[in-house]
């Protein structure tokens, strides 16, 4: 039917409350298909209109994608050409705890290490991250100050994106954003599963932590991974005593060698036997 005539109250103008829900409340209206690539428009449509999850969330026993892997060719030269690469010697600070800096970095190539200093004034590891990862995202967003320092572990090249470029992409491409928040949430899950392992023993700790650094360096059964002793310990709240003993047993059973600030895994699946 026709529109009456004359003004319209405020509330005609609004659009219906489907409209505003995201996708996934809206599942009778929207059905989120992974591999289809099926546009989808609606909450989306002030970002550009059409909007396709990607088409590949999921890695190594369920582990979400780094977040480049994430995205399209064509999403990887739009950031490419927004950004500017970066080399950072061995050791570098890209960033520092506390500092109110809100650049965004994209790994390209080698290793950086978080650390947050404790209470007590101890440093403790709390990821380890590697080319295709995104760091330093949350203060771009809320412009908080730096909750961690990152430093590189041997020559690192980045891609690094302003705050306001970074904010624009996320605007104009919805999928960088998607991929932004898958990435974000598959941390918190970690934060969530990390404060679980506190509670078992230096053997589960640490056999988890190498668990989910070989799956997020996409080692399914055997691979090496860079780590020292001090930041393996730092991350599975274990002492370095602790630790040795732990890593001892793991050669003796054939699962694990090391050498120097490597750790040769030749077994992640009789891991899992020891976080039981």
């Amino acid at each position: 039917p026709a529109a009456p005539a004359g003004p319209q109250p405020t509330s005609a103008l609004r659009p219906p409350p489907s409209a505003l829900c995201p996708p996934v409340l809206r599942h009778r209206a929207v059905t989120l298909r992974r591999t289809s690539g099926t546009p989808l428009t609606g909450p989306f449509g002030w970002l550009g209109g059409r909007f396709t999850p990607p088409p590949t969330i999921f890695g190594h026993a369920g582990r979400v994608d780094r977040f480049w892997g994430l995205l399209t060719p064509a999403e990887h030269e739009v950031l490419v050409d927004t950004g500017a690469e970066r080399d950072y010697p061995p050791g570098a600070v890209v960033c520092l705890e506390g500092e109110v800096t809100r650049h965004v970095l994209v790994i390209r190539r080698g290793l950086l290490r978080v650390t947050a200093t404790t209470a007590g004034g101890h440093e403790k590891v709390l990821a380890v991250r590697g080319a295709g990862d995104i760091v330093g995202e949350r203060s771009a967003v809320d412009g908080r100050p730096r909750s961690a320092t990152v430093r590189a572990l041997g020559g690192v090249r980045a891609l690094v994106l302003s705050a306001p470029s970074f904010a624009t992409l996320c605007q104009r491409y919805p999928r960088i954003a998607w991929a932004v928040l898958t990435v974000v949430v598959s941390r918190q899950r970690d934060t969530d599963r990390q404060r679980v392992q506190i509670s078992g023993t230096a053997t589960q700790r640490v056999a988890a932590v190498l668990i989910d650094v070989a799956l997020r360096r996409g080692i399914a059964d055997q691979g090496a991974i860079a780590l020292s002793q001090e930041e393996l310990a730092g991350i599975a709240g274990t002492s370095r005593e602790s630790l040795v003993r732990v890593l001892r047993s793991l050669r003796e059973e054939g699962i694990i060698s090391t050498g120097r600030r490597k750790i040769e895994i030749h077994h992640v699946s009789r891991l899992y036997d020891f976080t039981n």
